[in-house]
C-alpha cells in the first residue's frame, strides 16, 4: 500500500488543505493520475498519484492539514481501505512569511466579480408564504435590475438563486422583471453588511503583513530616476529583438536590481535570528494579482540572464499564476522582491518587506513631467523608486548606495543591454 500524504508545496508551506477530490475512494487509479487539487500557503496545486492501485481517502476534503500528514493511500485490488482520521479541531495558525503586492503590469488582471460561499439570503416572501433562497449578491442585483426573484429558478445548490440566474432573467427582458422602480431608486433588500469569507491564501497573506510590520524594523529610501533612455532603450529593444516585443519597464527594473544586488551583496541577504545569510543566489520575486489573494512567482538566477530571458521567463511565470497553475519550484527560493503599482497610475510608495528577505523594491509609473536640465526646464520622464529595508541586516548608508546603484544603471541602460558576465 503506498501512502499519500500532504505535500510541502513551499518553502514556507506548513499545512495544506484539500480544495477537492478529483478522485473518490474505491477508483481505480494509475501513476500521474491527478488525485486531488491541494491549497498551500501561497496557491493550488494538482497532486497526483505516484502509484497504480485503489484510491482510499483519509481525510475530508476542506479539512487542514500538516504537512507529511497521511490524506490517502493507494491500494492493490481487495486491499482493506484506511480509516478516515477523526475530525481535527481548527489549529491556530502558525506565523508565516509576507508577501508583496503586485509587482507586474502584466500581472493586473481584471476578473469577473465571484459569487461568495455564504448562506443563502432569505428574500421576498411570495403569496404561498415560501422563502426564497438566494445568494446575497443575487438578491443585490435582482432589487438593483428590477427582477422578481420569486418567478426565478435557481441553479445553485438545494435551487440557491445566484448572479448568473438573475442576469439572466434582466437579459431576457420581460420575464420576471417588476414594474419600474421609483423615481427614488430601488427598494434595498437583504442586511445592510455582508461578511463574505475569506480564502485560506487570503488569512495567511494577511497575518504574514502583520508579522512582517510588527517585527520587522522598517526604513524607507526613495529616488526619483530619469527614465528617457530607458524607455528609448525598451522601445527599441521591442522593435528590434526577436523575443523582445513584450519587454516592460518591469523586467528592465529586474535586470538593473540583480546587477546591483551583484555589487551590493549585503542586499541580498536575511535575517537569521542570531545571524545574517548572505545568498548566493540572485532570486527576484514579483506579485501577481488575483481576484481573491497573491501569488508571488519568483524568477531564478536573474543576474545571470539578459533581457530577452528576463522578459519571456517572467511572463512564462504570470501565466502560469494567472491560470492557477503555478509549480511548487515557482514559488519558492525568493532572495528579494519587486512591486510594481506604476500600472495603476500609482506615483510613489512603500511596500512592507518580505520576509525573511532584507529589502523590498517599490516602482510608481514612469510619468512626463517637466525637469530642469543645465538650468533649462525640459519634459522629461521620471520614475519615483522606494527601497523599504530591514534595518535589522542593513542600514541607511547600505540602502543608499544599493538604490543609488539601480537609479545609475536605469539612467544610463548600457548595462542592462550587455550579455551578463559583460
Amino acid at each position: 500500500m503506498s501512502d499519500v500524504n500532504m505535500p510541502k508545496l513551499s518553502d514556507t508551506m506548513e499545512e495544506g488543505t484539500v480544495i477537492e477530490w478529483k478522485k473518490q475512494t474505491g477508483d481505480a487509479v494509475k501513476k500521474g493520475d491527478v488525485l486531488a487539487e491541494v491549497e498551500s500557503d501561497k496557491a493550488s496545486f494538482e497532486l497526483e498519484a505516484d502509484a497504480d492501485g485503489v484510491l482510499s481517502i483519509v481525510v475530508d476534503a476542506g479539512t487542514p492539514v500538516p504537512v507529511g500528514d497521511l490524506i490517502a493511500n493507494i491500494g492493490k485490488e481487495g486491499e482493506a481501505p484506511a480509516q478516515k482520521a477523526a475530525p481535527k479541531a481548527e489549529a491556530k495558525p502558525e506565523p508565516e512569511t509576507a508577501r508583496p503586492e503586485p509587482a507586474e503590469p502584466e500581472s493586473a488582471v481584471e476578473e469577473p466579480e465571484e459569487e461568495p460561499q455564504l448562506p443563502a439570503a432569505q428574500v421576498e416572501t411570495p403569496s404561498d408564504g415560501a422563502r426564497i433562497k438566494a445568494s446575497p449578491i443575487a438578491a443585490r442585483l435582482a432589487a438593483e435590475m428590477g427582477v422578481n426573484l420569486a418567478q426565478l429558478k435557481g441553479s445553485g445548490p438545494e435551487g440557491r438563486i445566484v448572479k448568473e440566474d438573475v442576469l439572466a432573467a434582466a437579459k431576457q427582458g420581460s420575464a420576471g422583471r417588476r414594474p419600474s422602480a421609483s423615481p427614488r431608486g430601488p427598494a434595498r433588500t437583504g442586511p445592510d453588511v455582508e461578511h463574505e469569507e475569506l480564502t485560506r491564501i487570503q488569512t495567511i497573506v494577511a497575518r504574514r503583513m502583520v508579522e512582517s510590520k510588527t517585527t520587522v524594523p522598517h526604513f524607507y529610501l526613495t529616488t526619483k530616476v530619469r527614465m528617457d533612455e530607458a524607455v528609448r532603450v525598451q522601445k527599441q529593444l521591442r522593435e528590434s529583438v526577436s523575443g523582445a516585443e513584450k519587454l516592460t519597464i518591469s523586467d528592465l527594473v529586474m535586470r538593473a536590481c540583480a546587477i546591483a544586488l551583484r555589487r551590493h551583496p549585503e542586499v541580498n541577504a536575511s535575517w537569521g535570528g542570531d545571524h545574517i545569510e548572505l545568498k548566493r543566489r540572485i532570486n527576484i520575486g514579483f506579485a501577481v494579482a488575483q481576484p481573491k489573494g497573491l501569488v508571488v512567482p519568483v524568477l531564478k538566477d536573474v543576474d545571470a540572464k539578459d533581457l530577452v530571458q528576463i522578459s519571456i521567463e517572467s511572463r512564462q511565470l504570470i501565466e502560469r499564476a494567472r491560470a492557477g497553475k503555478p509549480s511548487p519550484q515557482d514559488l519558492e527560493g525568493g532572495t528579494f522582491s519587486l512591486s510594481n503599482l506604476g500600472m495603476f497610475g500609482v506615483t510613489e510608495f512603500a511596500a512592507v518587506v518580505n520576509v525573511p528577505e532584507a529589502a523590498i523594491l517599490a516602482v510608481g509609473v514612469v510619468a512626463d513631467e517637466p525637469v530642469v536640465e543645465e538650468g533649462r526646464v525640459v519634459p522629461g520622464k521620471t520614475m519615483k523608486m522606494t527601497l523599504s529595508v530591514d534595518h535589522r541586516v542593513l542600514y541607511g548608508a547600505n540602502g543608499a548606495q544599493f538604490l543609488a546603484e539601480v537609479k545609475g544603471l536605469l539612467e544610463n541602460p548600457v548595462s542592462l543591454v550587455l550579455p551578463p558576465g559583460e
